[in-house]
């Protein structure tokens, strides 16, 4: 909605708004495509950059997309990173996708939060600089499974070198089973009601699949542990622990 913005950008630019759309033909093409090459055995890494002020959180993730053969993390500056509550909440839900498991698009919710301004930051950039994430994809292409059929003999330890345990790859090589990919469309020009969140927070915490895994039960707690002591300076921040008081208070 910026008016400068709508009056410097390119011609070309302007054609990536029409991506927020799910119904118009780019979009429509772009997740066809997105299908085809999930379904072939294609492995994508998609990585997200705090305070990018460019790409949202839930696009730089591929949020709708749901496949075993999508990883995703978050690229953090030295500078911007605490081992604070929204760090580790964010985290906590990249690795439920990772698992997996549906994290009720919470990660959608909590993209305008670590989203950058455009006077100040440089959060778009910066991640193209940093090794760990180029050698993160590394990982993901040699040291993961495919969830295209294969015989045994061709297979690879789904775990290695930091990759999350419980991965659903291994079970898909090994089952033969082909995995269709799953989309959730999204419309990024309707607004998102922020009152969801608590109601999200509450969902996660009673979800069997996470109740029954003692690593992410603990991490759960941990994240109890962190808003206590977390003091956000933004505003979105300050508005975010406002309205998880609730669900803290329950808990």
């Amino acid at each position: 909605d910026n008016v400068v913005i709508k009056y410097i950008e390119s011609e070309a630019a302007r054609e990536l708004f029409e991506l927020m759309d799910p119904s118009s033909p780019q979009s429509q093409r772009y997740v066809g495509a997105l299908s085809t090459i999930l379904h072939k055995g294609v492995r994508l890494i998609c990585i997200g950059s705090w305070v990018d002020e460019v790409v949202p959180l839930y696009s730089a993730i591929i949020q709708g997309v749901s496949h075993p053969n999508v990883y995703r993390a978050m690229y953090v500056d030295a500078h911007h990173y605490l081992d604070d509550f929204l760090t580790n909440l964010i985290v906590f839900a990249l690795r439920l996708r990772n698992m997996g498991i549906y994290d009720h698009d919470l990660l959608t919710h909590l993209s305008e939060v670590v989203a950058g301004s455009l006077w100040g930051h440089s959060g778009h950039s910066t991640i193209y600089a940093e090794p760990a994430v180029f050698k993160l994809a590394i990982k993901w292409l040699l040291y993961s499974t495919s969830s295209v059929p294969l015989s045994s003999s061709a297979l690879v330890p789904a775990v290695a070198l930091g990759l999350p345990a419980g991965h659903q790859h291994a079970e898909a090589s090994a089952s033969g089973l082909q995995i269709h990919m799953s989309y959730r469309p999204f419309n990024a020009a309707e607004r998102l009601n922020p009152f969801f969140i608590p109601w999200i927070m509450r969902t996660l915490w009673d979800e069997p699949e996470i109740r029954q895994n003692e690593g992410l039960r603990d991490e759960l707690q941990r994240l109890v542990v962190l808003f206590d002591k977390w003091a956000p300076e933004t505003k979105a921040g300050k508005e975010l622990k406002y309205r998880l008081e609730p669900v803290r208070a329950a808990l």
